[in-house]
């Protein structure tokens, strides 16, 4: 950890400001987040509190290349979530800021359709989910939600 004088206060004051949140900036500047909050306070950087407006929250510099690249190279959105530590809003931001057509989110998985494919039909979950193009945990919690069982393939043994 870096000693507290050594915290560059101008620095971490115009970060601050730029719109990083507190602990990763403390992360960032290897200090503890108590210790930078303390440091900005005394130094008169007014803090963000909960009845505050937020500053935004969109991935800065080279992770914002890096995320709006994996976006123009088709990667699926849930990947580019798990892999930068964003949300899904934040990737359509930034597409849209880079100049791409973003296609809005998908809305919830319509029930009836779902219990038409399931009940009627006899889909497997992941039949379900090829056909809508929906993930299989998806489909998983649709049916969960509306009390469907899923379909036994094989007859249960016998004890």
């Amino acid at each position: 950890m870096t000693r507290a004088t050594e915290i560059d206060i101008a620095e971490a004051a115009r970060l601050y400001g730029e719109g990083w949140r507190l602990r990763p900036l403390a992360e960032h500047l290897g200090c503890s987040f108590q210790r930078l909050s303390v440091h900005l306070r005394r130094a008169g950087v007014e803090m963000r509190g909960p009845s505050s407006p937020r500053a935004p929250r969109l991935p800065i510099g080279a992770r914002r290349e890096a995320i709006v690249a994996a976006y123009r190279a088709r990667m699926p959105i849930t990947r580019i979530c798990a892999r930068y530590c964003t949300t899904a809003q934040s990737v359509r931001t930034l597409a849209e800021m880079a100049g791409l057509s973003v296609k809005p989110p998908r809305g919830r998985l319509d029930r009836e359709l779902l219990r038409r494919l399931h009940v009627g039909e006899k889909l497997t979950r992941a039949e379900i989910a090829e056909r809508t193009g929906y993930r299989y945990g998806t489909i998983s919690t649709a049916l969960r939600e509306i009390g469907l069982a899923h379909h036994r393939r094989r007859p249960k043994p016998t004890s």
